[in-house]
């Protein structure tokens, strides 16, 4: 069973990006908590509608960290943090086009959910260490609807949603990545132009 397996099993849609990164995982872990989300459009919107009131209000509001993007504030739960290892975070929402919105739920609540009309939603983030100091951090986002009917919707839908949860796998990556890296001793080669490294390393990946 892969670690995604004990969150979602049998999931209807999935999404699993990888990134090789020029880190530590504690400084790869912590990366996902600090990961400025503002200044990507889609995060930055997202971690807007927190503070809508504020923003139509005029007043100014400070820049959202990832962390807090998987946080409460947006209805997501934690459902499992071991550092530096593990991290995952979930989020049930309505999938109707007539009534959408966030349930809030306890964190013990996420797994026997079953109200119909609901999808409910995991990002995993894994983080294995590389022999050569660096970190392979993977991010799973996976989402199951709680009954048939809104299954039917949510497949009917995937060629919007699936491209749409890869974006925001890969955004999620990069945003950690460039955190990670930029205070580690690894910023020189990242600054070295190498853009496909994540590619041209795949074969070097230690599996275990």
């Amino acid at each position: 069973m892969s670690v995604a397996d004990r969150f979602l099993p049998d999931p209807d849609l999935t999404v699993t990006e990888i990134s090789l990164v020029d880190a530590d995982p504690a400084s790869t872990y912590a990366a996902i908590d600090q990961a400025d989300v503002s200044s990507d459009r889609l995060l930055g919107v997202l971690g807007g509608f927190v503070d809508l009131d504020k923003l139509l209000a005029g007043s100014r509001v400070r820049p959202k960290k990832l962390g807090e993007l998987l946080g409460s504030e947006l209805g997501f739960v934690p459902l499992a943090e071991d550092p530096p290892l593990l991290r995952v975070a979930g989020l049930v929402g309505r999938y109707s086009p007539f009534d959408r919105g966030v349930v809030r739920l306890e964190p013990g609540a996420f797994a026997s959910f079953d109200v119909p009309g609901h999808v409910k939603t995991t990002v995993v983030f894994s983080l294995r260490p590389q022999s050569d100091g660096n970190t392979l951090l993977t991010c799973d986002v996976r989402a199951r609807a709680t009954d048939d009917d809104t299954r039917s919707t949510l497949r009917a839908t995937q060629f919007m949603v699936l491209p749409a949860a890869r974006m925001l796998c890969r955004r999620l990556l990069d945003l950690v990545k460039q955190q990670a890296e930029g205070g580690s001793l690894g910023t020189q080669r990242a600054e070295g132009g190498d853009g496909n490294r994540d590619q041209d390393d795949a074969g070097d990946l230690d599996a275990g």
